[in-house]
């Protein structure tokens, strides 16, 4: 099956203890385990006494290695020569590109009332939450992010980091939460869980996530923080001095929240108020029933119907397959469809050597409580395609406006082909127009007329002769395929800040190439993340399914290009061993390529009998680079960068030329470019397989990623290549997010 190298990166992102729970913590949860050693060189020298940061000169503090674990999530790993000495044991460290923070799961058990209260069924929850570096988590609120210390410990010979204290800032924001004092003038504060979303979460433990409420113990992923009642407004100082020991409800605004957490200390989290208003004492109510809308005196009775619609729906909503619930206005009347993902492996679809994985859609119109089946959208599932499961608001030249659907099947011959669609619901009928398509015989359409592509070859100097290809303004060098891709590029461009994910993070968990796997939700938690959706549609509280994406063209592995020089002319087998799938290949893989190569890199293609300069390959995988050494350069600087590296890693200036003339336009315009070159990680990911063995190998294999403001990185140790016998030569790259 043909297809377009698409990426949707797909942005979307959208906890506390009191001090008796924070010993409870500090007790439970596993034993931090630094792993902080004074490397060799030092102790090779004289012993040093250390009884404080400032001990260390300079050079002995960039042999201090720094690893600290919360559990099996390694936080840090990185050397003290990264720190900012604050004290005699104190630190500031950036860890602006380390995983600490995640969303919070929403879980709430009561005991006595969910099964899952005396299960595991909260701490598989968060076990299994993503955790993301701070910069990267996405939040309506206004939240800042503080320093990231250190603590260490001395004792004579020995130091270790003692702690590591994340901690940010949220300003001005209106939370549910139970209240109760602790003493005369300090007061508990428990965020409902409902109302975590947007909320950073540190912790990985489950113990920390343990409360009783009025006698209720219950087990939550939230979080959970002090106020002063001098940090109480005059206003609200009367209601908040009368409270009693037992927990009440309320809303609360707050002027801000400082949270703080040390993966040894816990958290110890304080609040200051602007406003209080209390909701009910009925805490027994709002745990263990859908507080959100059981009182209705005070809700739009539109929004009430949608939500007793799509509870008493529940049964064909949600069942083990279903991976999303969204409301989304399809025909612009200002009442919402449902849309429901569900997961599906359609013995229908046939995606090669792919498993057939999809992400089906179907689509509901509310009427009087009742759900009414319109139609199914054909998506993809991310974990095969990183297309995703999403659909995007197109507006059109006059003005009005059609949903993007990227479909894995063509709706007119039910065959698998990529096919793109606009698509508006006019009554409970969806109408749909093809944007981008194939033919029976794999020809590209364009709004249902064939593309007609032109070529003309041109003379790259020493490159030689080389085909160009135009449709339109549209000019690429390496084929019609390339000119579709950056085609719909180019028209999903204004789709960027209006598209919706058809995932729900609540619901279940889906990444990439990862499983998908269904949240263990009580009738509680289910009840109250619809009336958040119900919430979000009709008063903006907060939007779970509103994304960002980027439609690219260039796959994981991009424009992999194999030279093979043989000393003699030889017959050669080539084979890719991939992590991942081939997206396209040229010329055709079949199942490898059986060429006959020449001594000056010319091949003869045994399956077509034509001549090719190389192998060339795209593909998908799931590769964790390693950023932690290579370069910074401007993206004006990219030239003479590439240049001079890649001559030094051993690439003629032909190799090296087209190496540039791909990669120059995707990175001159960046302001600066971080670069590394992933030789290993490559050929872990991506073995190669030549027959006959050839006698040098050099894999070049550079991954960048765009930067706004210059970084500090160590200097990545780069190593020439020499020549010898038949040597074989590849290059490639991709862009990181």
């Amino acid at each position: 099956m043909k297809k377009a190298i698409l990426i949707f990166t797909i942005l979307f992102l959208l906890t506390s203890c009191t001090d008796k729970q924070i010993n409870n913590q500090a007790s439970e949860e596993p034993e931090a385990s630094p792993e902080n050693e004074i490397s060799e060189e030092i102790k090779e020298e004289e012993p040093i006494k250390v009884s404080s940061l400032k001990d260390f000169t300079t050079e002995q503090s960039e042999k201090i290695r720094i690893t600290k674990k919360d559990g099996d999530r390694i936080l840090f790993d990185d050397y003290l020569a990264s720190i900012e000495i604050l004290s005699d044991i104190g630190a500031s460290f950036s860890d602006n590109d380390y995983k600490t923070v995640r969303n919070s799961s929403n879980a709430l058990y009561c005991d006595g009332f969910d099964d899952g209260y005396s299960k595991d069924l909260i701490k598989d929850n968060i076990s299994e939450m993503e955790y993301m570096a701070f910069d990267d988590f996405s939040s309506p609120y206004n939240i800042t992010k503080k320093s990231t210390n250190l603590v260490f410990d001395f004792n004579e010979y020995q130091y270790d980091v003692a702690d590591i204290v994340y901690g940010y800032t949220a300003e001005d924001i209106t939370l549910n939460c139970f209240v109760g004092r602790v003493s005369t003038s300090i007061f508990d504060v428990i965020v409902d869980p409902a109302y975590m979303y947007g909320m950073p979460v540190y912790h990985s433990g489950l113990s920390s996530g343990e409360y009783t409420v009025n006698g209720i113990k219950i087990k939550a992923d939230t979080l959970n923080f002090t106020v002063s009642i001098s940090n109480v407004p005059e206003i609200s100082r009367d209601a908040f001095s009368n409270l009693g020991s037992d927990y009440v409800y309320a809303q609360i605004t707050f002027d801000n929240i400082d949270c703080i957490y040390g993966i040894t200390s816990g958290y110890t989290s304080t609040a200051s108020i602007k406003s209080y208003k209390l909701l009910t004492e009925d805490t027994e109510r709002v745990l263990t029933r859908a507080f959100l809308f059981d009182n209705t005196k005070d809700k739009d009775p539109e929004m009430v119907q949608v939500y007793n619609a799509l509870m008493s729906n529940m049964d064909i909503i949600n069942n083990d397959s279903t991976l999303g619930i969204t409301l989304l206005d399809l025909d612009f009347d200002e009442t919402p469809e449902v849309l429901v993902t569900r997961y599906s492996t359609d013995e229908g679809v046939d995606f090669g050597n792919v498993d057939n994985e999809v992400a089906d859609v179907d689509i509901y119109r509310i009427e009087n409580e009742n759900l009414v089946y319109i139609d199914t959208l054909y998506n993809y599932h991310t974990i095969v395609y990183e297309l995703g499961n999403f659909i995007g608001l197109k507006t059109l030249e006059d003005g009005s406006k059609a949903w993007f659907n990227m479909s894995y099947k063509n709706r007119d011959t039910g065959m698998t082909s990529d096919t793109d669609y606009l698509f508006t619901l006019d009554g409970n009928k969806l109408k749909f127009q093809e944007v981008f398509g194939t033919d029976g015989d794999g020809n590209y359409r364009y709004f249902g007329e064939p593309m007609v592509f032109t070529s003309e070859t041109i003379v790259r100097g020493e490159l030689g002769e080389e085909a160009v290809y135009s449709w339109g303004d549209y000019k690429q060098r390496f084929g019609p395929w390339a000119i579709v891709g950056i085609a719909k590029q180019d028209y999903c461009e204004d789709m960027r800040e209006t598209s919706f994910n058809l995932y729900s993070d609540w619901l279940s968990h889906t990444e990439t190439y990862t499983k998908s796997y269904k949240l263990s939700l009580t009738d509680r938690m289910m009840s109250y993340n619809i009336a958040y959706l119900v919430d979000s549609f009709y008063l903006g509280s907060y939007n779970s399914s509103k994304q960002y994406f980027e439609y690219i063209f260039l796959g994981d592995y991009a424009k992999p290009v194999i030279y093979l020089y043989p000393t003699v002319t030889t017959d050669v087998s080539v084979k890719i061993e991939l992590q991942g799938r081939l997206d396209c290949t040229y010329p055709e893989y079949n199942d490898g390529w059986n060429v006959t190569a020449n001594p000056d890199g010319t091949l003869i293609n045994k399956a077509d009998g034509r001549e090719y300069s190389y192998l060339y390959w795209e593909g998908k995988g799931n590769a964790i680079w390693d950023l932690s050494k290579g370069f910074v350069v401007k993206g004006e600087d990219t030239i003479r960068f590439l240049q001079e590296k890649l001559e030094y890693l051993g690439l003629t200036s032909r190799e090296l030329n087209e190496f540039i003339v791909y990669w120059l336009p995707l990175m001159k315009d960046n302001k600066y470019n971080l670069i590394t070159f992933q030789t290993d990680i490559y050929e872990n990911n991506a073995r190669l397989h030549i027959t006959p063995e050839p006698d040098s190998i050099l894999r070049i294999f550079m991954a960048y990623k765009p930067l706004d403001n210059y970084i500090e990185i160590p200097e990545q140790q780069l190593s020439t290549f020499t020549r010898n016998g038949f040597s074989v030569i590849e290059w490639g790259g991709t862009e990181i997010k």
